[in-house]
């Protein structure tokens, strides 16, 4: 019986501190946030082959892919202050207004991830007439286990940060309890193993 126990304790042990595995599968949050920024350009028409830039200085990782998501659709790119040319192309420009991340508990170790971006943009054509000029906000929610938060969150980029919901009764006092019950367990029927061994 004694051995059942033990075997069920270190189990439920191991399967505490083993680390999860397909983090790298994963979106981290600058990924999604980078998700949520195509997401909001999209009105941009296919027809359009030159665009100028103004962008915002948050969330540079954001402009970088839609930089190279545009160039990827065969289009000339130039920053408000850099264009040097009679040809005046269609403008582009943005303000973040909202980017966060939040954890809510779904499980004693499983998390509902939430990304929230809301920006205001203006497009105008050459001739500086608006097209477009609207608030997008656009969401992601998706699960993930509680271990990996560390991996898909930047030091770098506070955003990408969220606070982490408090853990349950269970968690927070009677799971200490159960590893140092197995860990002592182990050690004492180690050590009794042994004697009994030597004994023999």
């Amino acid at each position: 019986m004694k051995y059942s126990l033990s075997i069920g304790l270190i189990g439920y042990w191991a399967l505490s501190v083993i680390p999860p595995v397909g983090a790298q599968n994963l979106l981290s949050n600058m990924n999604v946030f980078e998700n949520l920024g195509i997401a909001c350009m999209d009105f941009i028409p296919s027809k359009v082959d030159s665009l100028i830039l103004d962008p915002p200085d948050e969330l540079p990782y954001v402009t970088t892919t839609l930089i190279k998501h545009w160039q990827e659709h065969d289009m000339t790119l130039f920053y408000a202050d850099s264009l040097h040319s009679s040809r005046q192309p269609f403008r582009l420009s943005w303000q973040m207004s909202n980017a966060s991340i939040s954890y809510t508990r779904e499980r004693r170790r499983t998390l509902s991830r939430s990304a929230k971006l809301a920006l205001r943009y203006t497009f105008l054509d050459p001739t500086g007439k608006i097209i477009a000029q609207d608030s997008c906000n656009e969401s992601f929610t998706d699960t993930i286990s509680e271990r990996i938060v560390s991996q898909i969150e930047s030091e770098i980029y506070p955003e990408t940060q969220g606070d982490l919901p408090p853990k349950g009764w269970v968690r927070r006092h009677l799971e200490p309890i159960i590893i140092a019950a197995a860990t002592a367990l182990t050690a004492f029927l180690f050590f009794n193993l042994r004697n009994d061994s030597t004994d023999s």
